[in-house]
């Protein structure tokens, strides 16, 4: 379940990371798909583990676009 502060980081987070998604992938509805799953993957993290969220997310965001890439 998300709390006040991981939906905020979120909604902060993700125009930058749709936009780097679609950059990465070249298209929308990939770029949407990517995303998705780094949200998922935020839920299930440590974010006492987590210094810069910003950060994370855009990594986690890269490392999952180069995945859906590799698997095209």
């Amino acid at each position: 379940m998300l709390d006040r502060d991981d939906t905020r980081i979120l909604e902060g987070a993700r125009p930058k990371l749709l936009g780097l998604a679609y950059r990465i992938l070249g298209s929308r509805a990939d770029a949407e798909d990517a995303v998705q799953d780094t949200f998922l993957k935020w839920q299930k993290a440590d974010k006492d583990q987590i210094e810069n969220p910003a950060a994370w997310l855009t990594t986690i965001c890269t490392r999952r676009c180069i995945d859906l890439l590799r698997a095209a």
